[in-house]
């Protein structure tokens, strides 16, 4: 079988959020579609683990706003690329509003908003697909909704040319962006400007541009094995069996080798 055929399915993109405890939250996913028409019925499969997964399972009700491609990288990095385990993710966050479900709805870089109760749960091992009846819909904006190709093509940050500067010095690259640091160390408690993740998250790139080990490989030489939905990498000569995207929570068939 040639697996290449699955990366040919369009996928959306859009931001779910629940609540429970008190506490609003939410993530991004690829995972919405409506499943029939009558009853009006959508269905999301979210990762295990996260904490919008445990929400949704806890309140049976979720809001979906769609992403439009009107959307900048801001939007991806507070509900997609840090854990609502770890932070507040609406704090200071005003493009949103309450809708009649008691649930948050993005309202900026986004074109609809689709709220459901959940009526059906699958168990899917990593993730729950989670079967609901559509209790409320608005258009937001007229902007085309964001495809996984126009955020990977229009959205999230390009990384500057590999290798070392002019001056001889060594360039630090996040994996998860794509943003450099120039330096000869990195510090160790380094934040990246771009997506908010810590030094542990940069690779040392060696050598002169001309001489950079070609895409594919790191400098270990190890396999990169790209997530297709949100760009993360990762090195090893084989993926672990049951390994999940730490960015996006998809499963390893989600991931092609570069």
């Amino acid at each position: 079988m040639d697996k290449r055929a699955m990366y040919k399915i369009s996928y959306g993109l859009y931001v779910v959020t629940s609540a429970a405890g008190g506490r609003d939250n939410g993530c991004i996913t690829n995972t919405l579609m409506q499943v029939s028409s009558e009853p009006n019925r959508v269905s999301i499969t979210v990762n295990k683990a996260n904490l919008t997964h445990d929400m949704i399972a806890e309140s049976g009700i979720f809001t979906a706003s769609v992403i439009s491609t009107e959307a900048d990288f801001s939007l991806f990095k507070r509900f997609g690329f840090q854990s609502g385990r770890d932070a507040d993710k609406f704090a200071g966050f005003t493009a949103c509003k309450r809708l009649p479900n008691g649930l948050l709805a993005v309202t900026e870089g986004t074109n609809a908003c689709i709220s459901g109760k959940v009526v059906q749960t699958v168990d899917l091992g990593t993730h729950t697909m989670f079967i609901a009846d559509v209790t409320d819909m608005e258009v937001i904006s007229g902007a085309q909704s964001a495809t996984y190709e126009y955020y990977q093509s229009n959205i999230k940050p390009k990384p500057e040319a590999v290798g070392k500067t002019s001056d001889g010095q060594t360039i630090w690259r996040c994996v998860i962006c794509g943003y450099e640091y120039v330096g000869e160390e990195l510090p160790e408690d380094f934040i990246c400007p771009i997506c908010k993740h810590p030094a542990s998250d940069f690779e040392k790139v060696t050598g002169a541009k001309e001489e950079v080990v070609p895409v594919g490989k790191s400098d270990s030489g190890k396999i990169v094995w790209k997530c297709i939905i949100c760009g993360y990498e990762f090195e090893a000569d084989e993926l672990p069996e049951g390994f999940t995207c730490p960015i996006c929570g998809v499963d390893s068939s989600n991931f092609e080798k570069v």
